[in-house]
């Protein structure tokens, strides 16, 4: 943190039958021979079933290691080829496609292997000075002109004869020819020969966080086009994680897109048309296609009469597990906003602990959870009102109907506040039973309430004199709430984990920061960047503060300590995030 710096302010959920007709041993004896046969199927089943599950799980356990068998194999082959025994390097290559046939860089691998192996002469040693100044002088020469990968041909080979030969000054030209040359081929498309350079580049130092970030990307894109055509679920599986991290990069909007339909498709044309019905609505989600909604309806139709055989369906709450878990990111769940370019409109996202990241509802906005419950209710941007998503469901209920905003719970989540405009167009603060079972009452005039751990209620409003700011109220007692700030564009509240904090978003140097005020008085800056900097919320455990920017030009989710030391970007939203004031982050156990 640059800059701090404090100031006081103001106080603070039996008929005997004929024997004509009288049953024979045959028809008495036949129906519990049906239900005897029954159930000895049914358990057959049911043990077939179950070893075909255990069987299954461990041939995923046996995928898993394999794969990190040829990954360990492939990071060996990179060192190979750094040290200049490329028959060795070439062998582990080789042997990584046998365990990962698809893997996206190994080829490369083998082909810069072959291209090095080359029979060097063993030069005089006058001639083997002139050999090391004359690749020398070539590598300068290709360094200052840019041609990336020529310097870092003319540098492997000088570097092969004598590693000790100006060792600073080549390995800083082949560390910036690598990085250059992998970042300039991403750019192109050649994600392979791209991914292998920065391979390269990070045997000698780090990367820094754009070259991971887009090597992580391309890795990506080129694990998820893998799939495509092969096996339609792990290709939407893979697209969809890209999708939630970087929904702008490349085509995977339109390639997440056709995935859904060709996988409609798919089951379209085995007459299976209950998931074929789920897939095409999954692609109605992101684009609106006429001939789509018609194949849609057609599948809706005649999966009503069917009865099919239950096929689990894939929907867009499906979990994903990012490649690197964020950094500082270690306790809770995290509900955030993410900005859809296709459809004009927000989606909410879930980022956890533990890497998982998931979709958990198209067009929707400001999510909140219900502390401790796994529940998170969010504004409904196409039925406008508050919807909850309860825990282990694909499919939200409607709390409220009618231009609702910012839900948010009691700490025993029986009570929900929210804000509505009135006709007038003033903001109005009510509360009701989150359960619907009364009338809501009004609160306050204000916008953007948020539900503390103790049960202090606060908001940002203007009083009776018009004075404007974030105000704090016990919803449960008889007195006025008081004020702590004054300034109306003092907003995006967060409490802390004891009750005692809030964090907010305000303006009032001209520019958007995150400040900490306390409930007994004092107000501190966390952030003092050029950037605009908001929309906090607290770590759980009160560890850190998660919030929004917009630095180095895209916006991302950032992580800051409880003081605002060590500020980092954990997820990137993409350029745009328009209104991004209105929005929210909720983090929860």
């Amino acid at each position: 943190m640059r800059a701090r710096r404090a100031r006081q302010m103001e106080s603070i959920i039996d008929v005997t039958l004929p024997d004509s007709t009288r049953p024979t041993l045959w028809q008495r004896a036949r129906p519990i021979l049906l239900w005897a046969i029954g159930g000895i199927l049914l358990i057959t089943l049911s043990i077939t079933g179950a070893a075909y599950l255990g069987l299954h799980q461990g041939e995923r356990d046996r995928e898993t290691q394999r794969l990190e068998v040829a990954e360990q194999h492939y990071q060996a082959g990179l060192k190979r080829l750094d040290a200049g025994e490329y028959e060795l390097a070439l062998a582990e290559f080789e042997y990584v496609l046998k365990l990962h046939p698809q893997h996206p860089t190994a080829r490369q691998g083998i082909t810069q292997a072959q291209a090095r192996m080359v029979v060097i002469p063993t030069p005089t040693v006058e001639m083997y000075e002139i050999v090391l100044d004359d690749l020398y002088q070539q590598s300068v020469s290709q360094y200052e002109a840019e041609n990336w990968e020529d310097a870092v041909a003319v540098l492997t080979q000088l570097r092969v004869l004598d590693p000790s030969y100006a060792r600073e000054s080549v390995e800083e030209m082949l560390f910036t020819s690598l990085y250059n040359a992998g970042m300039s081929l991403l750019e192109e498309n050649r994600f392979e020969e791209g991914i292998f350079y920065l391979d390269q580049a990070v045997a000698l130092r780090p990367l820094d966080e754009e070259a991971r970030e887009q090597r992580s990307l391309a890795i990506q894109y080129m694990t998820a086009l893998g799939y495509w055509g092969v096996d339609w679920e792990v290709c939407i599986e893979r697209f969809e994680q890209l999708y939630a991290t970087a929904p702008t990069y490349k085509d995977v909007f339109s390639r997440l897109y056709k995935a859904h339909v060709n996988y409609g498709n798919a089951w379209y044309n085995q007459a299976e048309m209950c998931p074929a019905e789920i897939q095409y609505t999954q692609a109605l989600q992101l684009i609106n296609d006429p001939d789509i909604e018609q194949k849609r309806a057609e599948a809706n139709q005649i999966c009503l009469v069917a009865t099919p055989t239950p096929i689990a369906p894939i929907t867009g709450t499906m979990a994903i597990t990012l490649t690197e878990p964020p950094p500082g990111f270690t306790g809770g769940r995290l509900a955030y906003p993410g900005y859809n370019l296709q459809t004009g409109l927000y989606d909410v996202y879930a980022l956890f602990a533990d890497g998982r990241l998931m979709k958990m509802a198209s067009a929707a906005d400001q999510p909140c959870w219900i502390w401790n419950s796994g529940a998170l209710g969010y504004r409904n941007l196409l039925s406008p009102g508050i919807s909850l998503l309860d825990p282990g469901q694909t499919a939200s209920r409607p709390l409220t109907s009618g231009g609702q905003a910012w839900p948010t719970f009691s700490p025993d989540g029986g009570r929900m506040a929210y804000a509505i405009q009135d006709v007038a167009g003033m903001w109005q603060i009510y509360i009701s039973p989150t359960d619907g079972s009364s009338e809501p009452t009004l609160h306050a005039q204000g916008k953007g309430p948020v539900w503390g751990p103790t049960g202090l209620l606060a908001w940002n409003g203007c009083d009776s004199g018009g004075v404007c700011g974030i105000f704090a109220d016990n919803p449960d007692d008889d007195q006025p709430p008081t004020r702590l700030t004054a300034s109306i564009n003092d907003i995006g509240l967060n409490w802390s984990p004891n009750g005692q904090l809030l964090a907010y978003m305000s303006d009032v140097t001209g520019n958007w920061d995150v400040y900490l005020l306390s409930i007994t008085g004092g107000v501190v800056l966390l952030t003092d960047d050029p950037a605009s900097d908001g929309l906090p919320a607290w770590a759980p455990d009160g560890s850190g503060i998660a919030f929004v920017s917009n630095r180095g030009g895209g916006w991302g989710i950032y992580l800051m300590g409880p003081n605002g030391e060590d500020p980092h970007k954990i997820l990137a939203l993409g350029p745009n995030l328009p209104n991004w004031t209105n929005q929210r982050l909720s983090w929860s156990p």
